[in-house]
């Protein structure tokens, strides 16, 4: 990449924003009543033996529970990360910040991963977990449970890249319902890919007669035939065959009236499963049904019942419909099964009771941190103005954790509900298309926005609409300089209390916009307070340091520049950022900086990658383009690239010339990059580069230090500032002190 900042050589998995890890990173206990199916261990375990496993059928044929048991065997794999996917996992941040953390539990050191570089995933994200299964020297297992739930077209491309990719040790099991598009026939014919559907997972007799026999149930051999012909081994089928059948004494005639088929699941499950419960167990699992994973707490609050816990510890026991899914019972589910069909019985016998359990669930859910059931519950309940608060309060945190897509999903969901005049649907979806740089619906969202009444303090903290309308208007800039200035002015005016994100958000946005005024002192004052907030979101402290950078190259404090700028680019690190467009200034003041301290080569390749990255959303605020145009085209003029450096500055041209008001000062940075350009047309500007000292020297000339002074400050002889002030005019073609000053500004080196 050609750019320099410390790396931490690992640095721990973030957990994502909000979620019930255990529930998802770990595999359902295996359990001592369930069949034992030594023979789909052993085919799983020759399956193994290549890269990829596809373990594909219809709902109700126990794949989970088949390579549940192959973990728990003797031949299982040592080492396994599980992920059990659900439709929040159509986010590609999430899916993978999920998949980083099962693997990073298993062993495998993903260094500085953070899966923020959302828009490219394939070069900023994969590589590090591809990197980190392949040094774990005992291999890898990733087993990924209901893949059918993705179906997000670029998680699916980001699959197949880790899949063509995955180290030679490591293996990965898909369980899923359908056919995922991958690309399956390329792993066919390069003998890649294991294969385990119906046909195999279906019980056969033997297995059928065990699970018969673990009821207390003996069938004669033509029934036991006759079951297995009407159920074709399904193994739900069988298993409800088995309930049904347990204490009957007509077993063998009930076998002639049994379908196995999904509507005699649906009836069955309605009239012998659910009916001979108490009512008690029966009202909690309808309940309970409009939820894909609960707790004891949960339960009781969405029941109204404080006897949840001894109704789970007995369903646990005597009922396979509930499966635990962490090892210490606290998280559950039902059988999709079986939760299918109770949503289906609450939908005919209470549906005025769905909207108010799902509104309990949501609040619950909310109080407890986990806030994208809680946005579900709250849509489905027809609380669209709780969702929409929930949203709004929660947007800049996901947003900042690099789940940009998820919260993109709650607006359009949102917006579905009906809540488009809500105050805080328009917040929310006004920042995210600015964000986005969908320019003319930001303009017609804060339209909107504006005309609303002021309700005070919003759920995301800032101070009221007024503000909020005024820190998108200051931030990004999209009417110009002049207007831009004044709505961070009153941003600033608004958001005074220093503890909140929104204090650095709009200290930034007025020292930024100071900056393309011209007014530097109050520039280089408030861009700390966005760069050094503890509570400023990390995109706001890159900008914020970036601008400190910019800010005081200019203003002559080149060590204090090149400090700000690695501070951006460890943001930028840190938080693996280097694939956001949104981000590019960090590369503009790094690029700039190692341009001043002579490393050309280098500050061209950090400026291509930043400027290619930010091309990629080209409706964006104008202003970075503006800066980075401008640095690298003074930058390229400096490394002898003279069209490429013309080429930028035209560019830079065409930009500002967009507003006729407000733009003295980069006007002004404009033309002093396009007199080098016309001074290096000329020949006026050599080629040859200054060397480190030479730079250190010519930076002591431009204060009023003597050679001597200047020779004792570096602990070197007077003799040897002379030569390197001789060699430094001779590169310079200055003929003075005062004009290698004037030479090296132009130069960026002063």
């Amino acid at each position: 990449m050609g750019y320099e900042v410390r790396r931490d050589a690992a640095k721990p998995i973030r957990r994502p924003v909000d979620f019930m890890l255990e529930a998802k990173l770990r595999p359902p206990p295996a359990r001592p009543e369930w069949v034992t199916r030594s023979r789909l261990v052993d085919e799983l375990e020759t399956a193994s033996q290549r890269p990829v496993t596809l373990i594909a059928a219809p709902a109700g044929y126990g794949k989970t529970t088949a390579v549940t048991q192959w973990l728990a065997s003797a031949s299982g794999p040592a080492t396994t990360a599980w992920v059990s996917l659900d439709t929040a996992d159509n986010d590609p941040v999430r899916l993978w910040t999920h998949i980083a953390t099962a693997l990073d539990r298993a062993g495998c050191v993903i260094a500085g991963f953070v899966a923020a570089g959302s828009h490219d995933m394939l070069t900023a994200v994969l590589p590090k977990i591809i990197a980190g299964m392949a040094e774990l020297a005992s291999g890898v297992t990733l087993l990924i449970d209901d893949f059918h739930i993705v179906r997000a077209t670029a998680c699916h491309a980001q699959m197949d890249f880790l899949i063509k990719h995955l180290p030679e040790q490591a293996h990965v099991v898909l369980i899923t319902r359908a056919d995922p598009t991958l690309r399956l026939g390329r792993l066919r014919a390069a003998g890649q890919l294991s294969e385990i559907r119906a046909d195999e997972l279906a019980f056969d007799v033997a297995e059928a007669v065990s699970l018969l026999a673990s009821d207390g149930v003996t069938l004669s051999t033509e029934s036991m035939w006759e079951l297995m012909r009407r159920t074709e081994g399904w193994p739900a089928g069988l298993y409800l065959a088995a309930l049904s059948l347990a204490g009957r004494t007509d077993a063998n005639d009930f076998i002639h009236h049994f379908t196995g088929t999904n509507r005699f699941i649906g009836d069955y499950l309605t009239e012998e499963v659910l009916s001979r419960q108490s009512e008690e167990v029966r009202n909690f699992i309808l309940d309970m049904s409009i939820v894909q994973r609960f707790s004891a707490p949960l339960c009781e609050y969405v029941t109204g019942e404080r006897k949840s816990a001894r109704i789970l510890r007995d369903l646990q026991y005597t009922n396979l419909f509930l499966i635990p899914l962490d090892a210490q019972d606290h998280w559950f589910r039902f059988h999709h099964l079986f939760g299918a069909v109770a949503r289906n019985a609450l939908e005919i016998e209470q549906p005025d009771r769905i909207a108010m359990l799902h509104g309990r669930a949501a609040k619950w859910l909310s109080e407890n941190g986990y806030v994208d059931v809680a946005i579900e519950h709250a849509l489905a309940a027809g609380n669209s103005d709780d969702a929409a608060a929930l949203v709004q309060a929660s947007w800049m945190q996901y947003v900042d954790s690099g789940l940009g897509s998820t919260v993109h999903g709650w607006v359009r969901a949102l917006r579905a509900s009906g809540a488009t005049e809500n105050v805080n649907t328009l917040a929310t979806a006004s920042w995210m298309a600015a964000l986005s740089g969908e320019i003319d619906e930001m303009q017609q969202l804060l339209k909107q926005l504006s005309s609303t009444s002021n309700h005070g303090m919003l759920p995301d903290e800032a101070q009221s609409v007024e503000s909020t309308v005024a820190l998108i208007r200051g931030l990004f800039g999209f009417d110009g300089p002049v207007e831009m200035l004044a709505a961070a002015r009153r941003a600033a005016e608004l958001e005074t209390d220093g503890n909140t994100r929104w204090y650095g958000v709009a200290n930034t946005a007025l020292g930024h916009a100071s900056y393309v005024a011209g007014d530097l002192s109050t520039a280089v004052d408030l861009l700390p307070r966005g760069a050094h907030s503890e509570a400023a979101p990390a995109l706001i402290r890159v900008l914020a340091f970036s601008m400190l950078a910019l800010t005081q190259a200019e203003l002559g404090q080149h060590d204090r520049s090149r400090k700000s700028a690695e501070q951006a680019m460890e943001v930028v690190e840190t938080r693996s950022m280097h694939a956001l467009p949104q981000i590019t200034l960090a590369f503009t003041a790094f690029g700039q900086s190692q341009a001043a301290s002579g490393k050309l080569e280098d500050a061209m390749t950090t400026l291509d990658h930043g400027l290619a990255l930010r091309r990629k959303l080209p409706g964006l605020s104008p202003w970075p383009t503006m800066h980075h145009l401008l640095v690298m085209g003074r930058v390229a003029v400096i490394a002898g690239d003279l069209p490429l450096g013309r080429q930028l500055l035209d560019e830079a041209a065409a930009m500002i010339r967009r507003y006729p008001q407000g733009m003295a000062a980069m006007i002004a940075r404009l033309d002093a990059a396009r007199k080098g350009l016309r001074e290096s047309q000329n020949g006026e500007l050599r080629t040859e580069h200054l060397t480190a000292r030479e730079i250190d020297i010519l930076r002591k000339l431009a204060t009023p230090q003597s050679l001597s002074q200047i020779a004792s400050e570096l602990y070197v002889s007077p003799n040897t500032v002379k030569t390197h002030t001789l060699s430094l005019y001779r590169k310079l073609g200055a003929r003075s002190r005062s004009e290698a000053v004037t030479i090296g500004r132009q130069r960026l080196l002063i």
